[in-house]
């Protein structure tokens, strides 16, 4: 019984790793259309996502797939009709009748018109973005909401109509749970903004020179690979706005934004998505095709690359170890560059216009504005034509700056005209996952900061996937982060860390 219980079981993945499949490229696609794709392949490229996008919704919603899947899974009650199944099995065949459900609710022709819609929204922002004029971008974003509030009737939703966006992103979380979170957060961030402001702290501003590409890309790849990335196991491209694209676990497409005049930018960028990267390079290869080869969630995504990119990446002992390489690269430019001045220098808290390049006290009073802005889209209350007022309004509220151009304002990001509403609030929620874990990763390495001055990252890649990565999507983020830390996800761990690095800081 327990073989044909398996063979069962092994149905379901096939068909599933069949759309999974063609999703890989879809994916595929979309990272082209942004690292290489000439300007004139844009229409074509619209038709062909639209058209892969609607068979991957067929493959998912087809009748053999839900039979398959009711010969396991009860699909009106989610009772789990064989008892011999293993635990990661059963946590599969929930989320797989959960994607089921929803997706069936989604007409083709919507997801067709849903997948256009994105495609040629996502060309028109980035030429608007670069030549700062919302108008232009204003009709395919009114669009992109305007599908978007369709796409919330047609899931439903219990309370709010965001709600149902949110869950695309971070399964469980609710309008109404980020509602009062972040409004805690919001008020203790800007205190502690507010207290930092007052205190001064001399920061050598950082040498001026040119820094060749080629260059800077060299040690983005050094960093990479002292992260546990092995080489031909990624691929690293520059793109309008950087991200990391997960094909496979053995297929990791990254990319970053190179300036010739700032290597900062590049740097953390490249530490940002690696984090991203090593968690999609490490989920179990073996499972692709089923939800346990996927990440917890987007915001247990970001724990990761936030971890990498502020915890360790901008900490004193990560510099003890990479400063000097640094200036290796670039002798000239940096020889009168110190350890002291640079840490400063890469933790100093300014306002700043755009959210990747934040310090990490501000980061999260940007998303919180994105947050604000996507609920009142959703909800009706704030209107696309006044979005670039409003985006004004509230930087100069939350962030104490005001962006003179819409390119600097609400264009800087790629997320709406990508049709990603519900995604903002993850980046915060990985904040507050990453500050949590590094608790638990502090009482297990006390002596961390020694191992990192002398260049051992691969301990910090070890904890983090015995923790997290193995385990794919077997645990909601809720349940994880319990696992890993005893106590369930909350602000205060992250105020706290923010608190004792900052006061150190500005002494």
């Amino acid at each position: 019984m327990d073989l044909d219980v398996q063979k069962l079981y092994q149905k379901v993945h096939n068909l599933s790793k069949k759309a999974e499949l063609l999703g890989s490229i879809d994916q595929l696609l979309s990272w082209d259309r942004e690292t290489h794709q000439p300007i004139s392949a844009n229409d074509i490229r619209s038709q062909q996502i639209e058209e892969l996008t609607t068979r991957i919704h067929k493959e998912r919603t087809s009748p053999g797939f839900a039979k398959a899947l009711s010969s396991l899974i009860n699909l009106e009650t989610g009772t789990i009709l064989h008892t011999s199944l293993k635990a990661p099995q059963v946590a599969a065949l929930k989320l797989w009748r959960k994607n089921y459900l929803k997706s069936k609710k989604l007409p083709s022709s919507f997801v067709a018109k849903f997948a256009n819609a994105v495609s040629n929204a996502t060309n028109v922002w980035s030429i608007a973005k670069q030549q700062n004029d919302f108008a232009k971008f204003a009709p395919f974003l009114q669009q992109i909401v305007d599908l978007s509030k369709k796409k919330t009737d047609i899931l439903g939703y219990s309370d709010h109509p965001y709600d149902a966006l949110i869950d695309d992103y971070e399964p469980g979380t609710t309008t109404a749970m980020l509602t009062p979170l972040f409004a805690d957060l919001k008020s203790d961030l800007k205190s502690l903004l507010q207290e930092l402001s007052t205190k001064a702290m001399d920061v050598t501003p950082f040498p001026k020179g040119n820094f060749p590409i080629s260059l800077q890309k060299d040690f983005s790849y050094e960093l990479l690979g002292a992260m546990g990335f092995p080489k031909g196991s990624f691929s690293l491209d520059e793109a309008e706005h950087p991200f990391c694209c997960g094909i496979h676990p053995t297929d990791i497409r990254m990319t970053t934004k190179i300036y010739p005049n700032d290597i900062i930018s590049n740097i953390f960028s490249v530490l940002h998505e690696g984090g991203h990267g090593l968690y999609h390079m490490n989920l179990p290869e073996k499972e692709f095709g089923s939800p346990i080869c996927e990440s917890a969630s987007h915001g247990m995504d970001e724990s990761q690359s936030r971890f990498w990119e502020t915890i360790i990446g901008r900490s004193l002992p990560f510099w003890k170890h990479f400063l000097p390489k640094l200036k290796m690269v670039f002798p000239e430019q940096l020889s009168s560059l110190t350890l002291p001045d640079f840490y400063k220098m890469i933790n100093q808290v300014e306002p700043s216009l755009i959210r990747i390049h934040s310090d990490e006290v501000t980061y999260s009073l940007h998303i919180i504005v994105r947050f604000e802005i996507e609920k009142g889209l959703i909800e009706g209350s704030i209107k696309v034509k006044d979005l670039p007022e409003i985006w004004k309004v509230k930087m100069k509220e939350y962030v104490g700056i005001v962006p003179p151009t819409d390119t600097e304002g609400c264009l800087q990001d790629i997320h709406w005209s990508a049709g990603l509403l519900g995604y903002f609030p993850t980046y915060t929620l990985g904040n507050l996952y990453s500050a949590q874990i590094f608790g638990a990763f502090e009482k297990k390495f006390p002596n961390w900061e020694d191992l990192v001055a002398k260049g051992d990252l691969l301990f910090i890649k070890d904890f983090l996937h015995k923790n997290i990565h193995q385990y794919g999507r077997e645990f909601a983020p809720s349940e994880l982060i319990v696992k890993i830390t005893g106590q369930p996800l909350q602000a205060a761990p992250y105020i706290s860390y923010l608190r004792k690095k900052f006061s150190q800081i500005y002494q």
